[in-house]
């Protein structure tokens, strides 16, 4: 009799963890949206308003420019990513990245110009990077569970992922960032959305 009570005991253990880590990995997710009532600025100085975005797949990717390892390697790869989708011709006219500085007081615009520079993202129409105050930077993140904090060092804490947004900004998939950021499944997910 003690070896059944076991059994199931195990059995709606592990029910109840597969169930928490669905949620945690699909339900949680479920109706996320970029938001759209927040006005920016691009490295140019012109005012960038979400609302105004066109109906577009995009990758939304957070980051500063003086991150030593995840941001740097991430951008590296949505460039590759560029040119695959340049060559399939969706780049620009379907898809467009858009990159959000989580520093807004380091990452000047001369600072974002030279590291859009770096990763051939200068004057790219359908690559925008963005900077605004912190209030704003959050009101962004916050909706993602995207958290950031500086700890008064050089380095800046942040989650590590990059978000994959719909024509109609809400959240379909979410990419580790770095070496986990996987350029073919990101290809495969974003081409999914396009066709």
């Amino acid at each position: 009799m003690r070896k059944k009570w076991y059994i199931l005991f195990i059995s709606i253990l592990v029910v109840g963890v597969g169930i928490g880590i669905s949620y945690l990995e699909f339900w949680r997710d479920a109706g996320v949206q970029l938001p759209t009532d927040v006005s920016m600025t691009t490295p140019y100085g012109e005012t960038y308003n979400l609302d105004d975005m066109d109906k577009k797949v995009r990758i939304v990717e957070f980051m500063y420019t003086a991150c030593p390892d995840v941001c740097p390697l991430t951008t590296q790869r949505m460039m590759h990513l560029k040119e695959q989708f340049k060559s399939d011709g969706v780049y620009g006219d379907q898809v467009e990245f858009l990159t959000i500085s989580i520093d807004p007081e380091n990452d000047t615009p001369e600072r974002l110009r030279k590291y859009m520079e770096v990763y051939n993202a200068d004057h790219d129409k359908a690559w925008t990077f963005l900077r605004g105050s912190l209030d704003d930077t959050k009101k962004l993140a916050d909706p993602f569970r995207f958290l950031f904090k500086d700890n008064g060092t050089d380095y800046i804490v942040h989650t590590s992922y990059a978000y994959l947004i719909d024509e109609k900004n809400y959240l379909v998939a979410k990419f580790p960032m770095g070496e986990g950021f996987d350029k073919d499944r990101v290809y495969d997910q974003v081409m999914g959305l396009v066709n």
